[in-house]
């Protein structure tokens, strides 16, 4: 399924288990408890390792520098537990917990139940994509299967998810808008159901009422819900408590502007949680992180004082920091991309093209040359710290290209002089970005798991470029496509020579092949390159 190929002592025995336990379950019986395991685990070292970061201590700006809040990552799905269980019982205030700590899922009432099983079915279908990296010796033809049944049984689910707000539903149905339609659904099928994007927008939607927590009377064409009155959200006289519950909330609405955002750039959507391009710069949310970026800016010269030296604290604090402007980036680009598709004045969209120039200054004043220390320090790094920083630097770069590729597919060749150097930088940095998402190894171990016969298999160590477990893979995608087009530019300009343009095109083609068979978008993608390298 996947065209990089583990080395032989990373694909031993895995395959007996799941060629015992999961291959032979067929068409609608219930997934494995071993491949449920396994899937969760993988999903938990990929999405959750990035995601986490997105919204820990140094990068929320809601709590930004929150000694309560980790410095390295916050699980959102523990996060989304507790909101939930705290908002269903508020009354409980004899042992406050802080917003990090596990729940024990067996005493919810059969809803309760149900919505954790819900999260479960798409958490393997989000994560299914990489069953062959588990199971290297599977036949492709019955891993894809297992994929397609994966996701079936998830989208089966999520008009019931929808109907049933609650943060953990909202994480539910944002994960399905992530997850790839496998390869072998028809378009009948494909547009037969809820779309990922319908899903991500009625994430949005759950999480907007959620906050507001609604208590007047509520009424449409078909149902009406009388005057509500609510519990407070009372943990007892312990402020800590209370501070605790206002800071999961709070990072919570943050994991969801991210996603707000997010569908905002890469699908030219209406953003739910925010203002779109009248109203952005003033959204408590952005100033919050312009305000934080300044606080970092005094940070980072409190580092050069005392002698500039990258350490795995310092560069977590440095990647998150960044992924929050990052954040901002994406809605100005966003915001952007709306002002030349809606066809607004020069006036309004002057003053949002100059909030790129000023945000691609900051950026290079505040962020770059602590990243390129980073890069140079990136070898004594932990693993985690170099899959944060290969995103960060895939994601800040897509901004722009996106910026420069909205310019020139309207026309508005007035407005790239100024961001010529800008362009060039982030064509760099992004070969650069993909060629050590090839070269750099990333590695999942798997639990031990017992036999029949009651004895215990060893761990497996799962080892593969960064790009095989990459979590947004459709980043990737859009990635390569802009730089394809870039280097196709170039070399019929002369800027690049024949070997040159080999090289890189070379790169974009393997890191394609990276990416999971599984996906329709991916394999779309490689189809469109090959025709291209053909042209060519």
């Amino acid at each position: 399924m996947f065209s990089y190929i583990p080395d032989s002592d990373t694909r031993h025995s895995q395959w007996d288990t799941f060629q015992g336990n999961v291959l032979t379950n067929r068409n609608d019986e219930p997934l494995d408890t071993i491949a449920s395991r396994y899937l969760g685990l993988i999903y938990s070292e990929t999405w959750e390792v990035i995601f986490g970061h997105f919204l820990s201590r140094f990068s929320c700006p809601f709590t930004f520098g929150d000694e309560n809040v980790s410095e390295r990552m916050v699980s959102i799905r523990t996060l989304c537990t507790q909101l939930d269980r705290w908002m269903a019982d508020s009354t409980s205030a004899t042992s406050p917990r802080t917003y990090t700590e596990q729940f024990d899922l067996s005493i919810g009432d059969e809803s309760d139940c149900q919505t954790e099983e819900f999260l479960n079915s798409v958490i393997r279908a989000y994560a299914a994509r990489w069953l062959p990296l588990a199971a290297p010796g599977a036949k492709p033809q019955e891993l894809q299967q297992m994929i397609i049944r994966l996701w079936r049984e998830a989208r089966r689910n999520m008009l019931k998810v929808i109907n049933r707000p609650s943060y953990r539903s909202m994480l539910t149905l944002y994960l399905f808008g992530l997850t790839p339609i496998p390869e072998g659904i028809s378009e009948e099928e494909e547009h037969d159901g809820l779309s990922g994007h319908v899903c991500v927008q009625a994430a949005l939607q759950q999480v907007y009422m959620l906050r507001v927590r609604q208590k007047s009377l509520q009424f449409n064409g078909s149902k009406m819900s009388p005057t509500v009155t609510m519990k407070n959200i009372a943990l007892g006289p312990d402020p800590m408590a209370t501070s605790s519950f206002l800071n999961a909330e709070s990072i919570a609405h943050w994991a969801a502007l991210t996603f707000d955002t997010s569908a905002s750039m890469t699908l030219s959507a209406r953003p739910i949680l925010s203002s779109g391009l009248f109203g952005y710069e003033d959204d408590w949310c952005w100033c919050l992180v312009r305000s934080c970026t300044e606080m970092f800016q005094a940070t980072r010269k409190e580092w050069y004082a005392a002698g500039m030296e990258i350490t795995e604290s310092k560069a977590n604090q440095l990647v998150a920091s960044g992924s929050a402007f990052k954040l901002l980036m994406w809605k100005l680009a966003a915001v952007f991309r709306e002002a030349l598709r809606d066809g607004h004045d020069e006036q309004v969209l002057k003053k949002v093209y100059d909030s790129i120039i000023d945000g691609v200054d900051q950026f290079n004043r505040t962020y770059r040359d602590l990243l390129e220390a980073c890069q140079k320090r990136i070898h004594f790094l932990s693993q985690d710290t170099k899959f944060r920083w290969y995103v960060l630097m895939l994601h800040y770069n897509l901004s722009i290209l996106l910026v420069i590729d909205a310019i020139e597919g309207t026309q508005r060749h007035d407005l790239l002089p100024p961001l010529t150097s800008a362009k060039t930088d982030a064509e760099n940095s992004m070969i650069n970005t993909l060629a050590f998402g090839l070269e750099t190894m990333y590695s999942i171990t798997l639990p031990c798991t017992t036999s029949l016969g009651g004895t215990s298999t060893r761990d497996d160590r799962i080892t593969v470029p960064l790009l095989a477990v990459e979590p947004y893979p459709h980043h990737v995608v859009a990635a390569v496509q802009l730089m394809l087009r870039a280097i196709q530019r170039d070399r019929a300009a002369e800027k690049i020579g024949s070997d040159t343009y080999a090289n890189l095109a070379s790169i974009l083609h393997r890191v394609l092949r990276l990416l999971p068979d599984s996906s329709k978008s991916v394999q779309a993608a490689r189809k469109l390159a090959d025709t291209r390298a053909e042209v060519t």
